[in-house]
């Protein structure tokens, strides 16, 4: 499976993404909460990839939660840049996670093309929320390296 490469501004939070869709292919959702707006988000996933998110240095990652507070928002405290938001999903040590990414972070941002589609997502509860992540985002890994 094809990886797409990226990373925050200054190079602390890097991500690859395993993903059989080409970034022609990809369709970046804009979610239309008060934070995603101020972000200008543009959000991939795929249910059958994998994204890794990696942190060289983990003092340096703002992992800010909000709303629900089911989700982490990945931004470097260095630059400022919102790499991706990611789930983690099971129990407390349990490496099973859910994420998407910020199409602006990856190298390959001028090869998609598709504009990005509003998305609505304030009426869901937390289950709600939380399942369909689990059937539409990408299953994840979050690597935090230790200096």
């Amino acid at each position: 499976m094809p990886s797409l490469t990226g990373a925050c501004h200054c190079q602390n939070l890097s991500v690859s993404f395993e993903t059989s869709l080409s970034p022609a292919e990809m369709v970046p959702r804009a979610c239309q909460c008060s934070f995603c707006r101020m972000h200008s988000t543009a959000a991939l996933s795929d249910p059958d990839g994998h994204l890794t998110f990696t942190v060289r240095n983990p003092g340096l990652l703002n992992r800010y939660t909000f709303g629900l507070g089911s989700t982490e928002f990945l931004i470097c405290r260095t630059c400022g840049v919102y790499v991706g938001a990611f789930m983690p999903d099971g129990d407390p040590g349990d490496e099973a996670a859910f994420a998407n990414v910020m199409a602006g972070v990856l190298d390959a941002r001028e090869e998609i093309i598709s504009a990005t589609v509003p998305v609505h997502r304030s009426q869901e509860n937390l289950e709600e929320r939380r399942r369909r992540r689990r059937a539409m985002w990408t299953p994840a890994t979050l690597v935090q390296e230790s200096r």
